[in-house]
């Protein structure tokens, strides 16, 4: 469940709650003059959503997703790729 919490709360306890979004990876909403006006999230969480937003603006994202998906769990070891094998050892 998200936290929300006044931005004077942010000011004087920034390390508590920096703190706790690391550990939960849960955002905090922050208000200010009782409506939303900015998110506290991990940096990681971060990286993520601006690798996705990234990924979207190509305009071939939904089929090269589709793609991806298709291909999960289909891996190959190094030594197969370096000889030139895809996939359960079978060369292309």
């Amino acid at each position: 469940m998200e936290k929300i919490v006044p931005i004077s709360d942010l000011q004087s306890k920034a390390k508590q709650f920096v703190e706790q979004v690391n550990k939960t990876r849960e955002p905090v909403i922050i208000t200010q003059r009782g409506r939303a006006a900015a998110i506290l999230v991990d940096y990681e969480t971060y990286e993520g959503r601006v690798a996705t937003q990234d990924e979207m603006s190509y305009p071939d994202w939904e089929k090269r997703l589709t793609k991806a998906n298709a291909e999960k769990g289909k891996g190959v070891t190094l030594e197969d790729f370096k000889k030139g094998k895809r996939g359960h050892g079978r060369k292309k």
